[in-house]
């Protein structure tokens, strides 16, 4: 597996998890809004997931829209030529090393739990899915800043 061991800001990123539904378009959306169109940014799920309605919440509240989100699959994305493949879990992971093990591609996983594991009401739900957003916020900004 290649590592990265600097900081420099990649041409391109794809952000990969179980659904495309939460941590991946939450990643997209704080990479697009942090680097703009200075970094290539995709996200994509292991199947398509329906758009989680508190992801675009906890999102909106970072001033970031992702009402237009549109859910993709690992199998659909066309461009497999990403500088870095970050994957959330370990089926994401297992995936991301099939499909770029054989290329430049540098792959990372970055485990992070599923905010709608537990049974909880509305406020805790929030809670959790800003917990997911916010270490996602810090990993981009530790890895890419």
């Amino acid at each position: 597996m290649k590592v990265s061991n600097n900081n420099e800001l990649p041409a391109s990123v794809l952000f990969v998890c179980t659904l495309n539904s939460i941590r991946s378009p939450m990643a997209e959306g704080m990479m697009k809004a942090q680097f703009g169109n200075d970094v290539y940014v995709q996200s994509c799920g292991l199947e398509a997931g329906e758009l989680n309605d508190l992801m675009i919440a906890v999102m909106r509240e970072k001033n970031i829209d992702m009402s237009r989100h549109k859910s993709k699959t690992l199998a659909g994305i066309a461009d497999t030529s990403f500088d870095v493949a970050i994957a959330f879990n370990k089926d994401a992971e297992a995936a991301v090393h099939a499909v770029f093990d054989d290329s430049d591609t540098v792959i990372e996983v970055w485990p992070t739990p599923d905010p709608t594991q537990s049974a909880m009401d509305v406020r805790a739900m929030m809670d959790n899915f800003r917990a997911v957003r916010d270490v996602i916020e810090m990993r981009i900004e530790r890895k890419f800043n």
